[in-house]
């Protein structure tokens, strides 16, 4: 994770509740602090775990790599991926298997 994950998910999370005041009140935070944050006034890198957990309280944070867990996630998507995919048409089915041959081809 780095800190531009961190305010991505910070641009995110403000989008989601309509405005930087409605994300501060819904966190504890106030909404200075949150566009300090957006716009650089304000190192994310300095933000508090409180902060980060108040802003993200689904937030979790692996600190030892754990392999059952890289293999899960993996296998989740591919499992989203491939329900996405059935729902398609079969015209939308080539086109989207044609795309994706076109963008990740080595």
């Amino acid at each position: 994770m780095t800190k531009q994950d961190i305010l991505n998910a910070l641009s995110e999370a403000v989008k989601r509740s309509g405005t930087q005041s409605a994300l501060g009140k819904k966190a504890g935070i106030s909404q200075g602090r949150i566009s300090d944050y957006l716009s650089g006034n304000h190192d994310i890198g300095n933000m508090t775990i409180d902060t980060l957990l108040s802003l993200f309280p689904e937030i979790t944070i692996s600190f030892f790599k754990d392999t059952e867990q890289d293999a899960v996630i993996p296998k989740m998507l591919e499992e989203q991926m491939l329900e996405l995919f059935r729902e398609l048409a079969p015209a939308d089915q080539i086109r989207c298997f044609g795309l994706m041959c076109q963008k990740f081809k080595k």
